[in-house]
């Protein structure tokens, strides 16, 4: 029973992301009005269902970051956080599930990712756990604007670590051309 349920949550997330984007349009290819381009960004969901599944991901990405703090406090907060806001006892049950399913998911996946804890990653976990620790369990906002900023693979290399040496034309970087010389 349990299984039925959390897949159909998941396959409720999953339609429910589908359907709220606009999709690419001429307009937003060689730039259209920006009330279109306001209306077709993505909706933050912040139901007690998407809430539960951010914070136990978030949860799970934190553990394995290595961020100290107590895990099971943060489950107990939540859970009384959702209840304050009028979610049924029968439905706290539901939402836990979704909460340990997001957070055995991303265990499992991140487990399997030895370069998982990267610079940019760690950072929004920072935050987003600041805010969760301080009671504000909303999902965080998203960020359309930094992918349009970043051309057409909008951000697909974030994380990416590569040691490119000093920079171009800097005093170490001629020094550098120097000693490679015979």
């Amino acid at each position: 029973m349990s299984a039925r349920l959390v897949m159909s949550a998941f396959l409720v997330l999953g339609l429910a992301a589908c359907s709220s984007a606009g999709g690419v349009t001429t307009g937003s290819l060689i730039g259209g009005d920006d009330q279109k381009a306001a209306a077709a960004a993505p909706q933050v969901s912040n139901d007690p269902t998407a809430r539960a599944l951010q914070v136990g991901s978030l949860s799970a990405r934190a553990s394995k970051c290595g961020y100290n703090f107590d895990a099971a406090a943060l489950k107990s907060n939540y859970l009384a956080y959702e209840a304050a806001q009028g979610v049924q006892v029968t439905d706290l049950g539901r939402l836990e599930v979704i909460y340990e399913t997001g957070y055995n998911g991303v265990g499992k996946a991140a487990a399997a990712d030895p370069n998982y804890c990267n610079a940019t990653r760690t950072a929004q976990i920072k935050t987003d756990l600041a805010r969760h620790l301080a009671g504000d369990y909303s999902a965080p906002p998203q960020q359309v604007a930094k992918a349009e900023e970043q051309g057409f693979l909008g951000g697909f290399f974030d994380g990416d670590t590569v040691d490119s040496g000093p920079s171009f034309g800097s005093e170490s970087w001629w020094e550098s051309q120097r000693d490679k010389l015979p």
